[in-house]
């Protein structure tokens, strides 16, 4: 394991642990951290070009090991899946995805949105806006995800959760109190934000926040986008984020042209997407 693996792993594992201080990682790859109250022992070793982790006998992928035995993404998703049954009744209608450098994409409104979230830059961080009028369903469309991505997750059929963070009606200081406000509903124990950014930095966590116009217009545009911003900067480079809003606060005739704008706020280590929702007709 390289230097910068150890550091990055330790960082990693310290953002879980109930006291950051007290954890160890000797030189071997041997572990000895405290998570929920309870002591953990592992063995980090290198294998070919992957870190696996030997855990009472068992060999697993370190990132699903981060996933599931650490972060416990499993039980999220099982919460999920309990308090926040999808909705009676979901049209899947069309959507139009534009991007800054590639062609306009267009198809279902969840299949457009899974494919983006699914797809990932190895080269920086990703901002997808998913915009619509009021009322022509991004809350829908994001409700719906998170259930398909928390059922395919305890099934083992997809390797991140899509977690909805609603912010409509809220009165917020900060969007990280959004997101500990959220998990503490949830009643998720032991992540907290520094958990959180961990785990968007690896792809196990794809966050959607919803509203985001809302948040704009209760702290004013800069200081939304400063917020944003900070979050994407803690991912340095990796991750991805849905925002959704209403598309009067979001100009999407202006899209590309206010992508350059938001690209200077936010982060350059980073591009932006748009997932337009397009009204639903009946043929």
């Amino acid at each position: 394991m390289s230097v910068a693996e150890f550091q990055r792993i330790l960082s990693e594992l310290r953002s879980f642990a109930d006291d950051e201080d007290e954890i160890d990682i000797d030189n071997t790859g041997e572990v000895v951290m405290t998570r929920g109250g309870q002591t953990l022992e592992f063995k980090l070793v290198r294998e070919r070009d992957a870190i696996v982790v030997h855990n009472d006998e068992v060999v697993q992928n370190y990132r699903s090991f981060l996933a599931r035995n650490i972060a416990r993404l499993d039980v999220m998703a099982s919460k999920l899946l309990e308090k926040r049954g999808s909705d009676a009744v979901f049209i899947d209608g069309p959507a139009v995805c534009e991007k800054q450098t590639e062609p306009t994409l267009r198809g279902s409104a969840l299949t457009v949105l899974d494919r983006e979230c699914c797809q990932q830059s190895p080269f920086s961080s990703r901002v997808i806006f998913v915009t619509a009028d009021a009322g022509h369903g991004k809350t829908y469309l994001l409700r719906q995800y998170q259930q398909q991505t928390a059922q395919r997750f305890t099934e083992a059929q997809c390797d991140f959760l899509f977690w909805h963070v609603d912010l409509q009606g809220r009165q917020l200081l900060r969007l990280s109190e959004a997101l500990m406000g959220n998990l503490a509903e949830l009643r998720m124990p032991g992540l907290w934000m520094p958990s959180v950014v961990t785990l968007l930095k690896r792809r196990l966590l794809v966050i959607g926040i919803d509203g985001f116009d809302e948040l704009a217009a209760e702290q004013g545009s800069t200081d939304a986008l400063g917020a944003l911003a900070l979050l994407v900067q803690q991912m340095q480079g990796e991750g991805t984020i849905v925002a959704a809003s209403r598309r009067t606060f979001f100009d999407t005739e202006n899209y590309l042209r206010r992508s350059k704008m938001l690209k200077g706020v936010v982060s350059r280590d980073c591009e932006f997407h748009q997932i337009r929702l397009e009204p639903w007709t009946r043929e």
